[in-house]
């Protein structure tokens, strides 16, 4: 049984061959009409304007050799219309041809054609006419006519040959495009079957195709993909065997959801930090699953704006809840596929715990540091009164410890500062300070550091800087950071800028 490739190849010939039929038909034929009509027209005129050459008694002495070597009727008439001579009638009298159109044309133009119908022949004919002259005066015509059955019988005679050949010539073609088309689908239908063993999960064997053509290159090429396509599918199956071990033995709780917002896979962590057992998330919403509106937000967010989100949630009642940090995101599948959207749970119940002992540890030790430090200052402010009687030296080291003891005050206070930041309770008290008088107060800090590493500390300040409203202690703080720590890592008797 032949294969529909196989007639539509052929038929594909036989439509071309019915084509150059039509064409010939429709374009060609009456271009060979008007090809071959204008060739006997051309040689009639000829003809005649040979036998106007001639004196008008001759040619009507030898009108029947002129008319027997043009094939035509032969007509003389002279300038007034009247024939003197004409082959086909010469007994008869005729009219008078003056007003015939190819003669009106012929006295206009030199020479004229025509056609129509005959009355004396009893046929459709076709006249050309050449006017007489004799010292530029027109003496008569010469007329000459031929039966338009003629000049049809010739053009058919081209057709009949034409058709011919066309025949002969389409014949062999389509012999040759039956060949052809077999040729071509065979081999296409063994890789047809081959590949519909394929589909039916069979692995025939390899096509062989000795033709030496782009059919054997495809053949090889299809050879060719299925051992690219061998080794992708391994190569697939033990990437996703890793995925698989990897998504199972994540501690993070991961999921994904399918297009209809349901949930598709999620590992064993998810499972165990939300306590639920599998067929209470399979197939689930993650409203349905986990119960929180936090959650479903953030869902509806990621949604609208597609970007990754990332949200902390809290499951559970305050006796046993739990804090999840959920970062939702997409997975992207084939072009033009709708992604699947992918949602990490983080368990971050016990950073949690452990932040906020943190931070009622730094300020349960911050506020136990204040009580002695006060007494330091006190003692301090005492010893400034006048007890030691070196009022040099008491000045001195009184100012040393007072600095110092100031500065261990205001390492408390940074940790104050550190908890009310990290409990959102920080407070900045704005007000005018002198920036001379803190640039003072934080070289006299440093002073015994950089003396210590032979470092000169030298202050260039414009006596006309005016005060700045901001918070002292955080403008101090600031500045003696960045004053100790040049001192810090400046080198031994290294300059300080």
């Amino acid at each position: 049984m032949k294969s529909r490739l196989f007639y539509k190849i052929f038929a594909s010939y036989l439509v071309l061959v019915v084509l150059v039929i039509a064409v010939m038909e429709f374009y060609l034929t009456p271009k060979i009409q008007d090809t071959v009509t204008k060739g006997i027209t051309e040689r009639m005129l000829a003809n005649g304007r040979i036998m106007a050459l001639m004196h008008s008694e001759d040619m009507i002495r030898e009108i029947r050799q002129l008319a027997s070597r043009s094939e035509a009727r032969v007509t003389v008439i002279d300038a007034a219309g009247k024939v003197l001579a004409d082959t086909h009638s010469p007994e008869q009298p005729m009219d008078t041809h003056l007003n015939r159109p190819e003669i009106q044309e012929a006295r206009i133009k030199g020479q004229g054609v025509s056609r129509r119908y005959s009355r004396t022949l009893q046929a459709d004919m076709f006249y050309a006419a050449v006017n007489i002259v004799d010292k530029e005066s027109i003496n008569g015509y010469v007329r000459l006519a031929r039966s338009l059955t003629d000049v049809s019988a010739s053009i058919e005679h081209i057709y009949r040959t034409i058709y011919l050949t066309l025949f002969l010539i389409s014949l062999p073609s389509l012999l040759l495009a039956c060949w052809f088309a077999r040729n071509i689908t065979a081999p296409i239908r063994r890789m047809a079957a081959f590949t519909q063993k394929l589909r039916a999960g069979q692995r025939p064997a390899p096509m062989l195709m000795d033709s030496g053509d782009e059919l054997a290159q495809l053949a090889q090429d299809i050879k060719h993909i299925l051992e690219e396509q061998d080794e992708k599918i391994r190569l697939a199956q033990e990437e996703k065997s890793k995925l698989e071990a990897a998504f199972a033995s994540m501690v993070e709780g991961t999921l994904t959801l399918d297009r209809d917002n349901l949930i598709d896979q999620f590992n064993r962590s998810l499972r165990k930090m939300i306590g639920k057992r599998y067929e209470e998330i399979l197939g689930k919403t993650p409203m349905e699953a986990f119960r929180s509106v936090s959650l479903q937000d953030a869902l509806l967010r990621f949604r609208e704006t597609g970007l990754p989100v990332l949200e902390e949630i809290i499951l559970g009642d305050d006796g046993s809840s739990r804090v999840l940090d959920v970062n939702i995101t997409t997975i992207q599948g084939f072009p033009g596929e709708e992604p699947k959207i992918l949602m990490m749970f983080h368990n971050v119940t016990r950073l949690k715990q452990l932040e906020r002992m943190r931070m009622d540890f730094v300020a349960n030790v911050t506020h136990e540091i204040r009580t002695p430090l006060t007494a330091i200052i006190g003692y301090v402010e005492t010893l400034q009164q006048g007890t030691i009687h070196d009022r040099k030296q008491e000045g001195k080291f009184l100012q040393t410890i007072n600095n110092n003891a100031q500065r261990l005050n205001r390492l408390v206070d940074d940790l104050l500062t550190l908890s009310d930041i990290e409990m959102g309770e920080a407070k900045m008290q704005f007000r005018e300070v002198a920036v001379a008088e803190v640039i003072g107060e934080v070289l006299k800090t440093v002073a015994p550091q950089a003396a210590a590493k032979k470092i000169a500390l030298e202050e260039h300040l414009s006596a006309d800087v005016q005060p700045v409203r901001a918070d002292r202690d955080r403008v101090f703080q600031i500045l003696l950071n960045i004053i100790d720590n040049a001192v810090k890592f400046t080198p031994q008797e290294g300059p300080s800028r």
